[in-house]
Order: C-alpha cells, then sequence, then structure tokens
C-alpha cells in the first residue's frame, strides 16, 4: 500500500508542476513524497533484485553515472537512475515514482544513483547499497562543507556503507587511505604516473611547484588504469588486457571518469563481459545534461557549454575545451545550488585565456567574474548581469560559441539553448 501510494502522490506532484509550467521542479515530487509517506524509499528499493549502486564524489557524479548505467543497460541490465542529475534524496524519491508502475513497482533489476556527497550518507542510513564508487575529494561549496577534509570524510563514510564492493580512486589518497581497512574488497581505478600532472588533486592546486610524482611501485595494484589519451582517443588497461576508445564524451577529466565507470561495471557484471566489448560500448555514450554538452544554433554555429563549480572542475574545463576561436562567455551565479561563497574562484589559474578576450561575464557574479579575469589580465569584453541577455549577446556573434556555467547558470542557460537552438548534437 505504501508503494503504491507515494507512487500515487509523487506523480500527481509531477503532473502539478508541469501543469504550472515550472522549470528546475524535479525535486519537489520527492519531497512531497518524504513528508506524506515515510518509508516510501526503503519500500520501493528492496524490490530491485540486484541491489543498488552509489556514485558520489565531488566531480564528476553525473557523467560517470551516465556512462556506468549505459554500459549496463548494454549487457542486459534493466536500471534505474536518477538522470536529471537531481543527486539528493528528494530527487531520488522523485525519479523513483517517475519510472514505477502506477501500482507501484519497479519493473528493474538494478538502481544506480548518483548522490551528492553529504545526502549519500544519509541515504545509506536507510538503504544501503551492494556497491559503492568514490570519484574524488575537493574543495566545493565551502559554506556547505567546509574544507575538503570534511568532504573526504562524508564520502568515505558512504563507501564504508557497502556490503559487497568499494571502488575509488587510487590517485584521491584521502579516499584511497580512508578504504584500507574496509569489510568488503576494494577496486581502483587511476591514471598511469606521467599523467598525473593532468589530474592535479585538490591540495595541489595550491602547492608551489606543481604536483609530486607518485611512484609506481607504491601504488595499489589498479584494476583501471588511463594509459594515454590524445584528442578523443584514451587507453585503458583493464585487467591484463589494453584498448584503446574514441569517445563522444570528451575532455581529460572525463577520460578519468570513464576508468571508473569501466572498473564500477566490471564489478557488477563480476568481470563476465571482455574489456574490449565494454570499451566499444563506452565509445557510443554521449555527453551528459550540461557537460561538454554542444547544440548547433540557427545560424549554423556550435555552442558548448560546460558546467563548472570549484577550483578542479573549472580548471579541467578550461584545459580541455578553452579555445582561442571560439567566443567565450563565463556564467557564475551564486545561489544555494551553487554555493554561496564564491572565494574558489581565485584558486583557478586563467592564464591560458590570456591573448584571446571573454567576450562577457554574467550571473549574479558577474562582476566579480570579470574582477578575476582582470587579475590574470584577461580582457573581457562585456559584463551583464541578466543570463538571457548575455546569451542573447552571444549568440549574435558570427562564430562559434563556448560557455563555463555554475550550476544554477547551466541550468537556466540549458533551457534557453534547448529552446532556441532546435537540436542538440
Amino acid at each position: 500500500m505504501r508503494k503504491a501510494i507515494g507512487t500515487l502522490v509523487g506523480k500527481s506532484v509531477a503532473g502539478a508542476v508541469k501543469l504550472r509550467g515550472k522549470s528546475g521542479g524535479q525535486a519537489m515530487p520527492g519531497l512531497v513524497v518524504q513528508k506524506l509517506v515515510p518509508g516510501y524509499l526503503a519500500a520501493m528499493l528492496q524490490q530491485l533484485p540486484d541491489g543498488v549502486v552509489i556514485i558520489t564524489g565531488t566531480n564528476g557524479k553525473t557523467t560517470t553515472t551516465k556512462m556506468a548505467v549505459e554500459l549496463l543497460r548494454a549487457n542486459g541490465r534493466r536500471v534505474l537512475t536518477n538522470p536529471t542529475g537531481s543527486n539528493l534524496t528528494r530527487g531520488i524519491i522523485s525519479s523513483i515514482a517517475h519510472q514505477a508502475t502506477p501500482g507501484g513497482a519497479l519493473p528493474f533489476d538494478i538502481a544506480v544513483f548518483e548522490l551528492d556527497e553529504a545526502y549519500a550518507r544519509q541515504f545509506t542510513d536507510v538503504v544501503k547499497p551492494r556497491f559503492v564508487l568514490g570519484l574524488n575529494a575537493s574543495r566545493d561549496q565551502l559554506d556547505r562543507f567546509g574544507e575538503v577534509d570534511t568532504v573526504a570524510r562524508l564520502i568515505s563514510e558512504t563507501m564504508l556503507s557497502a556490503t559487497e564492493k568499494i571502488i575509488t580512486n587510487a590517485d584521491d589518497k584521502r579516499l584511497s587511505k580512508a578504504v584500507a581497512g574496509a569489510r568488503v574488497p576494494t577496486a581502483y581505478f587511476g591514471v598511469a604516473p606521467r599523467l598525473l600532472k593532468f589530474f592535479p588533486r585538490d591540495d595541489e592546486l595550491v602547492a608551489v611547484g606543481g604536483p609530486e610524482p607518485t611512484l609506481e611501485a607504491a601504488r595499489v595494484l589498479l584494476d583501471v588504469e588511463l594509459l594515454a589519451f590524445k584528442d578523443a582517443k584514451a587507453t585503458y588497461r583493464i585487467g591484463t588486457e589494453q584498448c584503446e576508445a574514441t569517445l563522444q564524451v570528451t575532455g581529460q577529466h572525463n577520460f578519468q571518469n570513464a576508468a571508473a565507470a569501466l572498473a564500477l561495471t566490471q564489478s557488477i557484471l563480476d568481470k563476465q563481459v571482455r574489456p574490449v566489448y565494454l570499451v566499444e560500448q563506452l565509445e557510443k555514450v554521449r555527453p551528459a545534461f550540461g557537460r561538454g554538452q554542444e547544440f548547433t544554433l540557427k545560424d549554423g554555429s556550435k555552442l558548448q557549454l560546460n558546467l563548472v563549480k570549484n577550483p578542479a572542475s573549472f580548471r579541467q574545463a578550461l584545459a580541455s575545451y578553452a579555445r582561442a576561436d571560439v567566443a567565450t562567455m563565463i556564467a557564475i551565479n551564486d545561489a544555494l545550488a551553487d554555493g554561496r561563497d564564491m572565494s574558489w574562484l581565485w584558486d583557478i589559474d586563467f592564464v591560458s585565456l590570456q591573448g584571446q578576450p571573454v567576450e562577457l561575464t554574467t550571473g549574479t557574479r558577474a562582476v566579480d567574474m570579470a574582477l578575476r579575469l582582470q587579475y590574470d589580465e584577461v580582457p573581457v569584453g562585456a559584463v551583464e548581469p541578466k543570463l538571457e541577455k548575455a546569451l542573447g549577446m552571444l549568440l549574435l556573434l558570427p562564430r562559434d560559441k563556448e560557455i563555463f556555467a555554475s550550476y544554477t547558470a547551466m541550468l537556466k542557460l540549458h533551457a534557453i539553448l534547448e529552446r532556441e537552438a532546435g537540436k542538440t548534437l
């Protein structure tokens, strides 16, 4: 009865939100169900024969979840997930109610959810996951989490709740050390030592002299290792097999995310699928919502939308996507979902943008962003706090475009682009 009632409430609220034309209301149905139907989440997920998988960490959750889900589906698993990236408990409940039958049944084998670092720990008090993937720990939303040790502790506690296996990043010492005494096995992913300079850990973002080399002899045995990458091609060692992939999901950070997804999928499938087939399936995965996603505009030009939300993600986005031949806009908001403390903008090195103007800064922190760029001698063409107006100005420029946007700015810009662009690539 609880399952049917909760599902009916969730679907009804979702229908009402849609009827009123409200955008960004993905979590509202789950919030109402939480209040009115206690125990709905656990009751629903107990139906899944293959249990629950959690993916958490500071950066890469949405893309890694999409990769893992599509790999599992390619191998015959019916996967329940939260495709909108709404990763608090209420967002998960909304997704469950939406995908359940009217009677409250879940026609799926397994659930793979991305979860916010703090809410993941709360989720595991209600539902015990079989597998937990911990991606990384870095500074994010300082007003909410505090320093990186707090983030690492939350992620580590979630990983230690796994009942079957933990999967984590061997190159993130905070996370790899935390699971050293875990009561369940751990699978590790990582990058070749010579590639570590492309993936600085949080402490190294503010260190003088760059990252310290990691000695290969001192590392744990990696289940999946990123060996090389160039343009859209990446080479992985999965177990004893070496495989090359040409990915549609570009950006050096996403090559690392793919290693995580491969390690997780190998664990869930219990290595029953040869690595070469997994990599072939990985090549078909397209960019996730707002994460390097490209739009074709009405004038035939292309626009790429890139989410940036902390020093690590912004640096990786600049390294992967910044180009001199495109018109660039940076959109920074400071809403609650972005984090109100934007001091992290000063921990980013913008010198890669020198010599090419940033056409516009926009969002509630448009002025702050322009000031930050000025300190790195990056020229700014215009400051326009209103997102829609700034986007309209950008779209008038007769060449390809790119936008680096914080979370809530990305959501609004994405909605406008879907309406105006006509189609996505």
